[in-house]
């Protein structure tokens, strides 16, 4: 395939899958406008929610699905049409740029984060700008919107970049055990990323300070030393110059571990409130989940790492790439495309894990805050705040979902203690 009818077939492929998912989240503006209503975060309500307050959650969140499978079908089929072709051409002109391999391989995969961003660019424009709009989720212009997306770019391309020269590297200083040295380095990898988030990419889209209320600070401190956790101070993220959505997290490890949370949540929220999500976030460094996450994903790269090492043994399918073998840079698409797929079988088992995670921090949450009514009272409001689909198809949950659906973690609150009598 040449390169103008790539470039043709992209674009298509592009905007059909936005005007797609532009159709299927309209929705009333009656429905979008709708107040929860004042007594709708009460404790005594438990797990139980209206049917307009399921179908608003609904309304928002369905589309959402169709835009992932959407999205996924489309990086899809612009890693294979640019195998049929167009990167052989590209590998073509690199090679005439001084410098080897390392900086040919570099560049390729730089240029293969930029068309995937760019073919993907309509579809999230549609959901993170104009539907986010529309529910009064983002705060963001359109400026703001596209310089985030430069960011994301920059951060892709590096990543991808940094990857791929690991990869070629192993191919070619060790023919035989490539698989085995590439499993080691992309573990390495993701240990540096994962230790590096926190202080590297974070803040290329947010500031951080560090919490200023006194007595709150102090209050968490204990929380942190009840979960045997040592807590120099709480961040806070400015997340509100671009949403409304509340949200904390945890990041990093040893030295740039990390318990960050939104603005918007300090704002919305009581202390009682914060103090919960903090005792979450306190849940997941107690049980050491970064790197837990990270000893599991090294376990799903090296399976991969091995089926990539068979494959790679024949001609096909690099062949039908226009490549001679996996070593070949013109595979670079292919490569790209086992890794997807690769991502995609694995996606349940990784979301079932970071359930379980979940599970295991909300339970510390209620050890150390032995407040349940405070916790329901937050899951509820963070419910309404971020729009979450209350009544999720199961397919999704099993798939998708990296947290419990909100209703199932309002009943691990109700459910009795099992230190009571």
């Amino acid at each position: 395939m040449n390169i103008a009818r790539a470039v043709i077939l992209i674009v298509v492929l592009a905007l059909a899958g936005a005007g797609v998912v532009a159709w299927f989240s309209r929705s009333p503006a009656s429905l979008r406008a709708a107040e929860p209503g004042p007594s709708a975060t009460d404790p005594a309500r438990g797990a139980e929610f209206t049917g307009e307050q399921i179908a608003r959650g609904n309304a928002y969140r369905k589309p959402g699905y169709l835009s992932f499978a959407l999205g996924a079908l489309l990086q899809l089929a612009v890693l294979l049409v640019l195998a049929r072709g167009p990167m052989s051409r590209l590998v073509n002109g690199l090679e005439r740029v001084p410098g080897g391999w390392p900086v040919h391989a570099l560049l390729a995969a730089a240029v293969l984060a930029l068309i995937l961003t760019l073919a993907t660019l309509p579809l999230a424009f549609v959901r993170g700008y104009v539907v986010a709009h529309d529910w009064g989720l983002s705060t963001q212009d359109v400026g703001g919107w596209l310089s985030d997306q430069g960011r994301g770019l920059l951060v892709a391309a590096g990543t991808m970049s940094v990857a791929a020269v690991a990869f070629y590297g192993a191919v070619r200083w060790r023919p035989g055990s490539w698989w085995l040295w590439g499993w080691g380095a992309f573990t390495m990898l993701t240990l540096v990323l994962a230790y590096l988030y926190p202080v590297i990419i974070a803040p290329l889209f947010f500031n951080f300070s560090s919490l200023e209320d006194t007595e709150l600070t102090r209050e968490i401190k204990w929380l942190a030393a009840e979960a045997g956790i040592e807590v120099d101070r709480v961040l806070v993220a400015d997340a509100s110059r671009r949403t409304t959505s509340e949200n904390a997290y945890v990041a990093g490890f040893g030295s740039t571990k990390q318990v960050v949370v939104y603005d918007t949540l300090l704002d919305a929220g009581g202390k009682d409130e914060t103090l919960f999500i903090v005792a979450h976030e306190l849940g997941h460094q107690r049980a050491n989940h970064v790197l837990k996450n990270v000893a599991l994903g090294s376990l799903a790269l090296l399976g991969s790492f091995a089926l990539l090492g068979w494959l790679g043994r024949g001609g096909w399918p690099w062949s039908w790439a226009g490549a001679e073998a996996v070593g070949d840079l013109r595979a670079l698409p292919l490569l790209a495309v086992f890794a997807f797929l690769a991502g995609f079988v694995l996606l349940p088992a990784e979301n079932l894990v970071s359930r379980t995670f979940e599970r295991e921090a909300d339970a510390t949450a209620r050890e150390l805050t032995e407040d349940s009514d405070t916790a329901v009272r937050t899951f509820r409001r963070l419910a309404f705040a971020n729009l979450a689909d209350l009544d999720p198809p199961p397919l999704a949950v099993w798939a998708l979902y990296t947290h419990p659906p909100i209703p199932d973690r309002i009943e691990l609150f109700l459910a009795p203690s099992q230190d009571s009598p």
